[in-house]
């Protein structure tokens, strides 16, 4: 049955032929991956199980967590997490269908989102993430490396997101 509902979800970005590859930057959309807001004092751990290097855990705010996983296949991400979870107020809510994820890897990939976002990413570290606007869509962005970027942007922005990107990566490919 889960795996008849998993056969059936779709890619904000299906159909739209969104990709780069080059010399100096990729971009792809890693989609239907797991993505869980946390509420909590605590900082979450990525579920038990997933690889750490599969998975990440963004700081949104003072109390407020997103954990990115691999896609799903089944008992969702938001399940174990919430069993890790203590205190007033404590949540874990699974937002994966709200987001999908875009990821910029490569020496343009900052400068690239620079054109149409007014945050300094040369300030957020490795690990770090950030939330604002990129060509007037909201998004987290997510700092894996020094030349890799992840974008969560909402699933009815993903497509505009997407077209824009690939406009500003022209002069780079």
């Amino acid at each position: 049955m889960t795996a008849d509902v998993l056969a059936l979800r779709r890619s904000p970005l299906e159909g739209t032929g969104f990709g780069v590859v080059g010399l100096g930057l990729t971009m792809a959309e890693e989609p239907f991956r797991s993505l869980v807001e946390v509420r909590s004092d605590v900082a979450p751990s990525v579920a038990p199980g997933v690889s750490p290097s599969a998975g990440h855990v963004w700081r949104l705010g003072p109390d407020w967590w997103l954990v990115d996983g691999p896609p799903p296949s089944e008992p969702a991400l938001e399940v174990p997490l919430a069993g890790q979870l203590r205190g007033p107020g404590a949540a874990a809510t699974d937002v994966s269908a709200h987001r999908t994820t875009i990821v910029l890897t490569g020496e343009h990939a900052a400068t690239v989102i620079a054109h149409g976002c007014p945050i300094d990413l040369s300030v957020v570290p490795v690990g770090g993430c950030v939330q604002g606007t990129l060509a007037g869509a909201q998004v987290a962005i997510g700092r894996v490396g020094p030349n890799t970027l992840r974008l969560y942007v909402r699933a009815a922005f993903a497509r505009h997101l997407a077209a824009w990107l690939s406009d500003a990566a022209t002069p780079y490919l």
